[in-house]
């Protein structure tokens, strides 16, 4: 037992020891070696990306979701005033426009004066009243829904006597605010695409104007616009219409999509949306210079596809200018790199 506390207690003890020596060298030494060893990963970066300017074929063409509208009847309503004479038409019966629809006849605002009094006891007779006769025509064409003159009847100017359901169709959408900006003031078409319909076909006619109450219940929910090109989608937005061909088989209700062209140039020199700041025909891009600094230049803007804008006055192609518009939110790339002001870089 001497032997053991004597020998064996005092080995196990250095054993111990070496062992914890040996790890605290390991974590002092050759793990940091390793971590030195080891290359740092980046962090994100901040750096700022340009583009240049240059020319590119560029149509303006706006995208929208809409459905098929009858078009409201027409009223029919008197144009003069008297008596009616004479029916021409009924309700439910097809009328072209300028048709007659009725007679009224009306006195003379001239009558002839009554004959000076006799001295013989026999009565003088009264002259017999003059009339005019005015026909009452059709405002349009179509069939006429409802029609509500009688035979003798007094009417007057402005009097409602009937309507007309001319039994045609219209394919309405609504445009966000960029959308109406981009087509504002251009000549314009219009292709539609039946949602399970006929094949596309082109749309006359097309009138813009603000969304009416009755159509705010339609769902027409428009397209998100290009990034950096104005503001969303507004609920106050503005609507847009046009008129289906005759001989097109529609019915009120169907859904379709509306592509409405507003321009097109061929040899434009372009930037990305989001390099201009601006909406429409005015708009400021930052320059960069050859020493790395940037500056502001207004330019005058053409035509946007949503993506890129067309400048047309302001800026040269194979100019460089920043790809954001300082200040703005910029992506992230996969490579961790974020884009935006700051440090320049390619």
């Amino acid at each position: 037992m001497g032997v053991v506390r004597r020998i064996v207690f005092p080995v196990l003890w250095l054993v111990v020891f070496a062992v914890i020596a040996a790890a605290l060298f390991k974590l002092a030494f050759l793990d940091g070696m390793r971590a030195e060893a080891q290359p740092q990963v980046p962090s994100a970066q901040l750096q700022t990306a340009t583009v240049l300017a240059e020319r590119a074929a560029i149509t303006n063409t706006v995208e929208l979701q809409g459905s098929v509208a009858a078009d409201p009847v027409i009223p029919v309503r008197s144009t003069a005033d008297g008596v009616v004479v004479f029916l021409d038409a009924e309700a439910g019966r097809q009328v072209v426009k300028g048709e007659r629809l009725f007679q009224v006849r009306k006195p003379l605002e001239d009558q002839p004066a009554a004959p000076p009094a006799s001295d013989s006891d026999e009565p003088v007779a009264p002259p017999a009243p003059l009339y005019t006769f005015v026909d009452v025509i059709a405002p349009a064409d179509g069939t006429l829904s409802s029609f509500t003159v009688l035979l003798n009847q007094q009417v007057a100017v402005g009097t409602d006597i009937g309507a007309i359901d001319p039994g045609t169709f219209s394919v309405q959408g609504t445009l966000s605010t960029d959308q109406q900006f981009r087509i504002m003031d251009r000549p314009n078409t219009a292709e539609v695409t039946i949602n399970g319909g006929p094949a596309p076909f082109a749309c006359s006619d097309v009138t813009m104007g603000r969304t009416p109450p009755a159509a705010e219940g339609i769902s027409t929910q428009a397209q998100a616009p290009g990034a950096g090109f104005g503001p969303p989608a507004s609920p106050e937005a503005g609507s847009v219409s046009c008129a289906v061909p005759e001989g097109v088989a529609v019915f009120a209700g169907l859904g379709a999509s509306i592509a409405i062209t507003a321009g097109q140039s061929l040899d434009a020199v372009t930037v990305p949306t989001t390099a201009v700041q601006g909406l429409v025909q005015n708009g400021i891009v930052w320059v960069v210079g050859e020493a790395g600094s940037s500056e502001e230049r207004p330019v005058v803007l053409g035509l946007t596809d949503g993506q890129v804008v067309e400048i047309t006055e302001g800026l040269s192609e194979g100019e460089e200018v920043l790809l954001f518009v300082p200040g703005a939110e910029a992506p992230m790339n996969e490579a961790g790199i974020m884009y935006g002001p700051g440090v320049m870089g390619g």
